[in-house]
């Protein structure tokens, strides 16, 4: 029986390896040049006897694929590990070579090389390692014995241009390449294509690498996808380091961002509250950007906007007193004045903005008034929901009214006429300041209270509030609103005109009747005009007469009794 110690074991010697080797010549396909330089490296050390025994077939890869003869070498371990379908650690081809782990430090440089000719893709492990790869477009040239070189990236057009910006952000988004990779590949597309108008206008600021792939990928959006608002995830995959990515992301939340203070970039908002986690190009960033390219910036819906447009028409009667305050306040307002006003207060070096009190009972036709001017002027109205903005956790309320001002700033910057901020039944955030207050609910009342009275001292453009509580008013704000108008329950003159313009079919005398029996506000005639015109439906026009407009007067009115409290006989 034949003992293991007499087996004769293969010759894996240089001499013996090299026996079978083909001769270099113009038949030889890359393939057969890669396995020759990997079969002669194995174990080798970096020989003198190795650069002799490969220097042919280093030199025949070198020249195909216009590399040195230390990339060729890399190049091919590379691309054998690679059919292999595994990533490569330095350490695995120091083994391979067998030489220790820093002398492959010498030549790391090459690998670099590799990476910025796309011949070979660089990653970073979650554990922290370096990881080489030869991508399957590269290993499929080599298969077909074509030099594999990378495509250009100049583009005949802006579609094209940022299709391969994608392409480019996609290999990273799917760890295909490094952070770094991709951050050099965007800067070769801009330098492939300089007279885009979006890369000369990118390139014309004094901006970081990536501050111009963060600027690249909301245009990206924008040109290719209608996306107007990103949200973190689109650039979480930006960063290779943990430490850089919650620092990218802090200074956004903060404001403190450099693209945020150079005002390319802001808050995005979601129902007129800012979304901490989602940002968009400013206007101005917009235009600049993407001058040239047909964009269509979708429109974001946003229910605490009331567009002019869509403002039914209605007449309200006023005292004389009102009626020439709200005519001098529409005036204003009007476009026509409203910018001039603004340009002689700037050169006179006071505020430009205009704060107006609206107070009074209910139903005076305070709301209706604001709603009135906004369609006569062309504004839309920034309508304030006081509820929303309170919030049980300390320190949000406040944000959140900080939210409100920066909301109104950016719809100023961005509409053609700047809108009105309405404050509706505004009572709870301007009432009087508590003092000596302990309580986090009481302090975090007078906070959004100091809050809306410095963001009044720097309005640039019209804010209304409207109160029905001015015996609890805050002195505090009487200064900052320049107009206050007090409106106060109609006169029977007044409230006859209001009758008669809600129910047409009323007589002078039935009107003048009715506003004398009843001293209704504006609101409960309408609501006696609405109820008229429930009956006109249900039972016909014929049903509405004026014993059934007196009922519905009686019902309208809710008899206050008093009651007695105590012993009685």
């Amino acid at each position: 029986m034949k003992r293991f110690t007499d087996e004769v074991l293969p010759d894996y010697s240089l001499k013996a390896r090299m026996k079978d080797m083909p001769k270099v010549d113009d038949t030889m396909s890359l393939l057969t040049a890669i396995n020759c330089i990997v079969v002669i490296a194995e174990g080798e050390a970096l020989s003198d006897e190795f650069h002799k025994a490969a220097k042919d077939y280093l030199k025949f890869l070198a020249d195909r694929q216009e590399l040195n003869e230390m990339q060729a070498l890399l190049f091919a371990i590379l691309v054998e590990k690679s059919a292999a379908g595994s990533s490569v650690e330095v350490s695995d081809i120091a083994r391979f070579l067998c030489v220790n782990n820093v002398k492959m430090l010498h030549y790391r440089h090459c690998l670099d090389e590799l990476v910025k000719l796309g011949l070979v893709r660089k990653m970073k492990t979650r554990f922290g390692k370096i990881e080489y790869s030869v991508p399957d477009e590269v290993v499929d040239r080599i298969v077909d014995n074509q030099p594999y070189h990378r495509k250009s990236l100049a583009s005949a057009d802006g579609i094209e241009f940022f299709q391969n910006f994608y392409d480019i952000t996609h290999l990273r988004f799917e760890e295909e390449i490094s952070a770094e990779q991709m951050v050099d590949e965007v800067m070769r597309l801009f330098r492939e294509n300089p007279n885009n108008t979006f890369v000369k206008a990118v390139t014309s600021k004094k901006l970081t690498a990536l501050e111009m792939v963060v600027l690249g990928q909301f245009c990206r959006h924008l040109v290719l996808n209608g996306k107007k608002v990103l949200g973190s995830e689109h650039f979480t995959f930006f960063f290779e380091e943990q430490h850089e990515r919650y620092r990218f992301f802090r200074t956004l939340s903060e404001g403190t961002h450099r693209l945020i203070r150079k005002k390319f970039i802001e808050k995005a908002f979601d129902d007129g509250f800012e979304n901490s986690d989602e940002y968009s190009l400013t206007d101005s960033c917009r235009k600049w950007l993407l001058k040239g390219f047909d964009v269509k910036v979708p429109e974001t819906v946003d229910s605490s906007v009331l567009r002019s447009d869509a403002i039914a028409e209605k007449s309200l009667f006023f005292s004389d007193n009102v009626q020439r305050q709200m005519e001098t306040f529409a005036s204003l307002i009007s476009e026509k004045n409203f910018q001039a006003i603004c340009t002689r207060l700037k050169e006179k070096g006071l505020r430009q903005g205009f704060a107006c009190l609206f107070y009074g009972a209910p139903g005076t036709g305070k709301t209706e008034s604001v709603l009135q001017l906004a369609r006569q002027s062309g504004r839309d109205i920034m309508q304030v929901n006081v509820s929303e903005i309170k919030d049980k956790w300390v320190g949000n309320s406040e944000k959140n009214i900080k939210a409100v001002f920066d909301r109104y700033r950016m719809l100023v910057r961005q509409s053609e006429r700047a809108p009105i901020l309405l404050f509706n039944e505004a009572d709870a955030v301007i009432g009087k300041r508590l003092t000596n207050v302990s309580r986090s609910v009481d302090k975090m009342e007078n906070s959004i209270q100091n809050i809306i009275l410095q963001e009044m001292e720097s309005l640039e453009g019209i804010m209304i509030a409207t109160t029905n509580l001015e015996e609890n008013f805050d002195s505090a704000f009487e200064r900052r609103f320049l107009y206050k108008v007090k409106f106060e329950r109609p006169l029977p003159e007044q409230r006859c005109r209001i009758w008669q313009s809600l129910i047409p079919m009323l007589s002078d005398d039935a009107a003048l009747s009715l506003a004398t029996k009843y001293d209704f506000s504006g609101g409960q005639i309408e609501n006696v005009a609405r109820k008229c015109g429930v009956e006109s439906v249900l039972y016909g026009d014929d049903a509405v007469t004026e014993q059934l407009i007196d009922r519905l007067c009686s019902e309208e009115s809710i008899a206050k009794k008093s009651v007695r409290i105590g012993f009685g006989v």
